[in-house]
């Protein structure tokens, strides 16, 4: 039976912002592509936040982040490294604890191929935007040229299961919840093999930026 994601995220907290950079997952190449412009007053949730580095990233561009994490001990290395920034333990499967049209943005990046019911998220991330609210999302996606070809689901280190759609459903997905988007695909993280070896292959993404 696969482990679930918060046990998997809780043991990899304390080193994760340098296994993210040792696996070449850039999360601010995204981020900057998506909030143009000065981000002085938004208020920004990031949804999946790790330890804070996008939290970080978008105080210190004068924007309110928030940090939603599954893993408390991802929250709790946030809160260590932040100064101001409020983190929330929350699983995203779960109906988001804001009112409707709080946020100026959204961003999960990381995160969405834990979630199996994934439509219910991006209902809940449009939910919380207000009118015009920007949402940054990269979903795993399958297909010939993807490792493992056409599964829908991957087992990870052995007991972390990643769900993952194709273009055509996230495509309609998102065109149910938000007004305007654009998709555009676009490499993931860098693979091992069981000793830790990179296989010279990366997961595969759909980064969508949409406004509600």
């Amino acid at each position: 039976m696969p482990d679930t994601p918060q046990t998997l995220f809780d043991e990899l907290a304390e080193d994760y912002e340098s296994m993210r950079e040792e696996l070449a997952w850039d999360p601010f190449v995204h981020i900057r592509d998506a909030f143009k412009g000065s981000l002085e007053g938004l208020k920004i949730l990031d949804a999946g936040c790790g330890t804070g580095e996008c939290c970080r990233w978008f105080q210190a561009q004068g924007a309110k982040p928030y940090g939603l994490d599954i893993s408390p001990e991802m929250c709790f290395h946030a809160a260590d490294r932040s100064e101001n920034i409020p983190y929330l333990n929350h699983d995203l499967c779960d109906p988001l604890p804001f009112d409707d049209g709080q946020f100026d943005g959204v961003v999960a990046l990381g995160c969405l191929e834990y979630i199996e019911q994934i439509e219910d998220t991006v209902r809940e991330f449009s939910r919380v935007l207000k009118p015009g609210g920007i949402f940054l999302g990269c979903f795993e996606r399958f297909g010939e040229d993807c490792p493992n070809g056409c599964d829908r689901e991957v087992i990870f280190f052995d007991d972390w299961m990643r769900y993952r759609q194709n273009e055509a459903e996230i495509r309609a997905m998102i065109g149910r919840s938000f007004e305007h988007s654009e998709l555009r695909r676009v490499p993931g993280f860098k693979l091992t093999d069981d000793d830790g070896c990179e296989t010279g292959e990366r997961t595969q993404y759909i980064r969508v930026i949409a406004r509600k």
